[in-house]
């Protein structure tokens, strides 16, 4: 019979991972449903656990299931070409301890549970799991792709709701659906035995399952409602329809991201500038700005001693008249003696000279008056190990230890909100006017808060430029593309992406997608993209949910470790 149990609970919890890792893309909309049920079966493993400790392992289990399944990509395994031994460390790093972070929520749930009650722990587990969601969002190990919201990007209509309460509010409602659908299925278990008769115990039951199933019924068809109304307006094929716009031509050049570090710059570059070429001459839409993937090109040339390569790229932007986005590597340069030395400034081969090295997107046009510039943005999100080290200021070693022998890794963290102004003429093609973009490198996309700032500074349209050529047509690319959708409706804004060995795509500011282009294909999409100004409630009041959830969880988590430790003094 024991045999029988824990059989009966493992086989819960793996169903529990399961239905977790189809809700991600690419399983499309069908998939996405599987988390509204996902977190049943979890509770039921745990309704009998005595000690933390069993909470623990029951969680690892269907956590590390969900990890193992959602993000195998991780380490590079279905790379186009070579692989990388330090990507498959880092991935089967991620594999073994990020199932530790995913079930922090689990273990608060289950003290809760058996010092309080399982109905006090039921209420209280949206609070704990948002406010891990978005505890999980901040820090040196942050890596939010595995949060519930992210499950919902096929659903369209579903989401649009998120522009009120952002993608914190997604997840809290799957979250009360999961636990009312399971006080509906283990009403006894969770209420126990009423001393009642057998008659009125059958009419509690029914009445308290038709609630539950009547809230969840309301938790499904209202959110469908507003998004059915709100996807009733502007065609996504009209951009002219908005009265500011510009055109973009998006570059998918599809260069083996293995390749690019060893092949020749000048090769890279040429080859950019023969597929921004093409691209412009087979359009029939004017172009206003060309927007070139993460570390399109691949060292830095607005530096003294390379004034010849950033004069070539002037004379590239003059010759097609168009202004440049790029992912490009960004550093700076002081001397021992003659400079200021910022305190995480690395040093070099040279015992004079330090340097700040950052993974950048910068826009180099040619402004109305005839006067080359070039603006950047430096990356602030970076991914743990991949492209910095964790805590590496505190223990610089680490820095020497964890590298990627891939041209990547040990960039230093942008700062600020700032976003491109690029000057332009208006539409009638008479009136000058600047559009104001902000650029997301990589998995910067996935982070909710920090695109807010940006849109809420004034950003009218959002670009995405990556490169996710190192995980080959696994579930990761697309995993990446369908996740900015979230973005687009949360803040009501375009969003252009340019992927080096794709997904290339344009999102409208309800999350649909216009355009798109295959993976591992060369292409280019133009299109005209709206400018807009106007914010939603999400971008006025950012995280009004998530972070009340954040201080009670916390508090929680200091009440119960005080708790503890006063038990053991007794």
């Amino acid at each position: 019979m024991q045999l029988a149990t824990k059989l009966r609970t493992r086989l819960l919890l793996i169903l529990s991972g399961v239905l977790f890792a189809i809700s991600f893309p690419p399983f499309g909309l069908l998939g996405g449903f599987a988390a509204f049920l996902a977190i049943v079966p979890l509770l039921v493993a745990l309704e009998d656990t005595t000690r933390l400790r069993n909470a623990f392992t029951r969680g690892y289990l269907a956590m590390f299931v969900l990890t193992l399944a959602a993000t195998y990509w991780v380490g590079g395994w279905k790379g186009e070409g070579s692989v990388d031994p330090f990507l498959m460390v880092a991935g089967i790093a991620l594999d073994f301890i990020h199932p530790i972070f995913l079930i922090v929520p689990v273990l608060l749930y289950d003290v809760t549970r058996r010092r309080f009650g399982r109905i006090a722990a039921l209420v209280a587990l949206p609070i704990y799991w948002i406010g891990f969601e978005y505890w999980h969002s901040t820090g040196d190990f942050a890596f939010p792709w595995l949060s519930l919201y992210n499950t919902q990007t096929y659903n369209t209509a579903y989401i649009q709701f998120i522009e009120f309460t952002g993608s914190y509010g997604l997840s809290l409602v799957i979250l009360i659906v999961n636990i009312l659908l399971y006080v509906t299925i283990r009403f006894n278990v969770i209420f126990g035995k009423p001393v009642a008769t057998a008659a009125a115990m059958t009419g509690m039951k029914k009445h308290a399952k038709a609630i539950c199933l009547s809230v969840v019924g309301m938790l499904i068809l209202l959110p469908y409602l507003y998004g059915i109304w709100a996807l009733s307006g502007i065609p996504t094929t009209e951009p002219k329809s908005y009265p500011r716009w510009i055109g973009v031509t998006i570059i998918q050049p599809n260069i083996n991201p293995w390749d690019k570090w060893s092949t020749g710059t000048q090769a890279i570059t040429d080859s950019m500038e023969r597929a921004t070429r093409s691209a412009l001459r087979d359009s029939s839409i004017r172009s206003d700005l060309i927007l070139w993937p993460e570390t399109a090109i691949t060292y830095p040339i607005t530096l003294p001693w390379r004034k010849n390569d950033l004069r070539d790229l002037y004379h590239f932007v003059d010759q097609i008249g168009k202004p440049i986005l790029t992912g490009i590597p960004d550093r700076e340069e002081y001397f021992k003696g003659k400079d200021s030395i910022p305190d995480d400034a690395k040093k070099s081969g040279d015992p004079s000279l330090f340097h700040r090295d950052w993974n950048s997107a910068m826009l180099f046009g040619k402004d109305l008056s005839g006067k080359f510039y070039y603006q950047r943005y430096h990356k602030q999100k970076l991914v743990p190990f991949g492209e910095a080290v964790p805590f590496v200021e505190e223990l610089p070693f680490l820095g020497d230890l964890f590298q990627w022998g891939v041209g990547l890794g040990s960039w230093n963290h942008g700062q600020g909100y700032d976003f491109f102004r690029m000057p332009f003429v208006g539409q009638l093609r008479t009136a000058p006017d600047t559009a104001k973009i902000c650029t997301m490198i990589c998995y910067e996309s996935v982070y909710p808060s920090y695109v807010r700032e940006f849109v809420r500074s004034g950003a009218e349209i959002i670009a995405v430029i990556t490169n996710d050529g190192w995980y080959g047509k696994s579930s990761g690319p697309y995993q990446h593309n369908r996740f900015a959708i979230l973005r687009a409706v949360e803040n009501r804004r375009w969003i252009i992406r340019s992927a080096n060995t794709g997904i290339s795509s344009v999102i409208d500011d309800k999350g649909r997608i216009v355009e798109e282009r295959p993976l591992f294909e060369s292409a280019s999409i133009t299109r005209k993209i709206p400018l807009l100004r106007e914010e939603t409630l999400y971008t006025r009041l950012g995280d009004f949910i998530a972070l009340p959830c954040e201080w009670a969880s916390g508090g929680m988590t200091l009440m119960f470790i005080f708790l503890r430790l006063k038990r053991k003094k007794k």
